[in-house]
């Protein structure tokens, strides 16, 4: 049941989530996007003309493009149903294509990649030849503490997909970074897409469709804008100030708790990926369902106010090499579970999930 009118939650203080990242022992910087801290950490990994990285097959353009641009030779390796590293053939590769640089991902948070990582610590001591072993972990931001690995030379996280933020991306490194390759902030980008935000934050009162179709016409313009990113650009002032009111360990909560009560609800009614169970004690980015006839779910779920986002549209050199990242591809949907949303919101997602996967609707 919904409650209305009883007494007013504490206003949450910040708790300098981002600011304490430097805690972490390696140099900090916050940028515009995720793909542009990729790019950073692609140009600043190697010097070398020749050189290769490899790459979780089930990864979009946006994480493969930076290191494209930046001259590295993509080559993608395999994972396990559940998400993991398979080893196996990451251990192939590593002799095959002999790369400078490995890119992991801890998937939703639940998909540990310390074996992998070690795997690639232990090649690397076999042959004598340096290794950047670079991860993102955008589906876990609030989660760094508890997924750090020291063996990482450099962490990048895009900030936007887990808060409200206008732009912003941070980089985590045990090196200095290639701090002269970042231009000047981009004001106008920062405020256009301020302004679509606040609207549509206004939109959950009003309703007013004609306002929807301008911020959300005004959000598809920005991500063009980033999609034809060919420099650096810093973390805006305005996105800065939007950091500095963030309550890390109540995002982290909320997340939790939302992950949770969502897999209870969906659990033996709705196929899920293998070992989300693990990401349970973390602050996981969302929960992957799989469905068929994907595109129609969607669609449905939309219609009763469920959106679910495609995590990622791959590239066929990718489906060839991992069946598992062809079959995500194919049939996943992110169910948001973030901050958001409260205990009615996540029984009220979970009703409609169920009915339309069910085909009551369908």
């Amino acid at each position: 049941m919904r409650e209305y009118g009883s007494e007013h939650p504490a206003i949450v203080l910040p708790d300098g989530y981002f600011d304490k990242l430097s805690e972490l022992g390696k140099e900090v910087l916050f940028l515009r996007s995720g793909r542009e801290a990729l790019m950073l950490a692609a140009i600043t990994s190697s010097t070398e003309k020749e050189k290769t990285i490899l790459f979780p097959a089930y990864c979009c353009w946006s994480m493969s493009a930076p290191f494209e641009k930046a001259g590295w030779k993509i080559v993608y390796y395999r994972l396990n149903e559940d998400l993991t590293v398979n080893t196996d053939y990451l251990r192939l590769l590593l002799d095959q294509e002999k790369p400078l640089a490995v890119l992991t991902m801890n998937f939703y948070g639940s998909a540990s990649t310390v074996e992998a990582i070690q795997v690639v610590r232990e090649y690397e001591t076999k042959v004598n030849v340096k290794i950047k072993v670079i991860e993102d972990f955008s589906h876990c931001t609030f989660s760094i503490r508890n997924i750090f690995n020291p063996e990482v030379d450099v962490y990048v996280s895009s900030i936007r997909k887990s808060v409200g933020v206008c732009d912003g991306s941070v980089i985590l490194s045990k090196e200095s970074l290639a701090i002269e390759y970042i231009q000047e902030e981009q004001k106008d980008f920062a405020d256009k897409r301020f302004v679509a935000q606040t609207e549509k934050g206004r939109y959950s009162y009003s309703k007013d469709q004609e306002r929807k179709r301008e911020f959300l016409n005004t959000i598809r313009e920005c991500e063009g804008i980033i999609n034809e990113f060919t420099i650096v650009h810093p973390i805006s002032e305005r996105a800065r100030m939007q950091l500095a009111q963030v309550n890390g360990d109540e995002i982290a909560f909320a997340r939790r708790e939302n992950m949770c009560h969502l897999w209870t609800l969906l659990n033996g009614k709705v196929e899920m990926v293998s070992g989300l169970e693990r990401c349970l004690d973390g602050a996981p980015f969302s929960l992957p369902i799989l469905v068929d006839n994907r595109d129609e779910v969607q669609r449905a779920m939309a219609k009763r106010g469920v959106y679910t986002q495609l995590l990622w549209p791959i590239c066929e050199e990718a489906q060839k090499v991992c069946a598992v990242s062809k079959m995500m591809d194919a049939r996943m949907l992110s169910v948001p579970i973030d901050q958001r949303f409260s205990w009615d919101d996540i029984e009220d997602m979970a009703r409609i999930i169920s009915d339309v996967v069910k085909g009551l609707i369908l």
